[in-house]
């Protein structure tokens, strides 16, 4: 998948206008992810997207949640709604991204459901991502990484869910860019089939991440969906490799629309969110992006939490 995000990283962050790491707070959560602007105002810079499923993130604030440090787990070997409430929360986990300037809004974490959460009235597409990153403040072995299990569903608004991307038959793109997105700038990222079906790739090196989308984009009926829930499995091979990674998604306007950026908006591809960073472990272990409250999974769980 070559088509990034179009933001850093609504996944790689983007999301927003930049926030003050001093206050705490977190924006939006990103979409397709560019780069936020670094000049101090709240202008946003998005990249060309020559993947059309990558995050890119820098959106104009439109909601700041104060954080507040508190005792998480986010580490999930099994799976339970309790796990994606708690990275989703968008609350401060105490990691944070090499690389990536302070100032960003999602330097931190994103909120899982603070902006974009309903599909645009005549979009017909979205597109699920992840991200990994050098932990700050630790040594950074090279190490493979592995994925597995990717899947993203949507929820309709006449009730239920519906599989729009499956590793299982979709394939796996990315791509090595600057950790701050930075002119768009990336390298290429070695994407390998396992026997067992999941995805080898390298771990990237300081100062830069492995960004990573579902392609083809997934598709629905325009009008139709209200909400997002992904997951997937990720593991390293080193445990000295320091690595933490989340996920996120991005609305498209359609399965072959261009990346778009005009007057400040993301025509095409406006970010929904991103979840919590989670340090990577040498067994694998669940992450999570939904932009549905806790209450609503309990209430009509997608199918894997059933």
């Amino acid at each position: 998948m070559k088509e990034h995000l179009a933001s850093p990283l609504t996944a790689p962050m983007l999301l927003g206008a930049l926030v003050s790491l001093a206050s705490a707070a977190t924006i939006a959560p990103p979409a397709q992810y560019g780069r936020c602007s670094d000049n101090g105002d709240l202008s946003l810079e998005r990249v060309s997207a020559s993947h059309a499923t990558r995050p890119g993130m820098c959106h104009p604030v439109l909601q700041v949640q104060q954080h507040e440090r508190r005792a998480l787990q986010p580490t999930c070997t099994s799976l339970s709604i309790d796990c994606v409430a708690s990275q989703n929360s968008g609350y401060d986990t105490g990691i944070y991204p090499y690389g990536v300037r302070t100032y960003y809004s999602w330097y931190a974490g994103g909120a899982g459901a603070t902006r974009n959460i309903a599909s645009p009235a005549d979009f017909s597409s979205l597109t699920g991502w992840g991200q990994i990153y050098p932990q700050v403040g630790a040594s950074n072995l090279a190490a493979n990484v592995y994925l597995k299990d990717y899947r993203v569903y949507v929820h309709l608004t006449s009730g239920g869910w519906q599989l729009v991307q499956d590793q299982a038959t979709n394939s796996i793109g990315g791509q090595h860019f600057v950790a701050d997105f930075s002119n768009n700038s990336s390298s290429e990222m070695s994407l390998v089939i396992q026997s067992d079906g999941s995805v080898r790739m390298d771990s990237p090196a300081f100062g830069y991440n492995n960004h990573f989308w579902i392609e083809p984009r997934g598709s629905y009926t325009p009008g139709t969906v209200n909400g997002v829930f992904s997951m997937a499995q990720l593991r390293t091979d080193s445990a000295s490799a320091n690595l933490i990674a989340n996920f996120g998604a991005d609305w498209w306007k359609n399965t072959s629309a261009p990346y778009l950026y005009q007057n400040g908006v993301f025509v095409n591809n406006p970010g929904i969110g991103m979840g919590s960073w989670v340090k990577l472990t040498t067994t694998y272990q669940y992450f999570f992006f939904t932009t549905m409250t806790k209450s609503q999974l309990e209430a009509e769980p997608p199918p894997p939490l059933r």
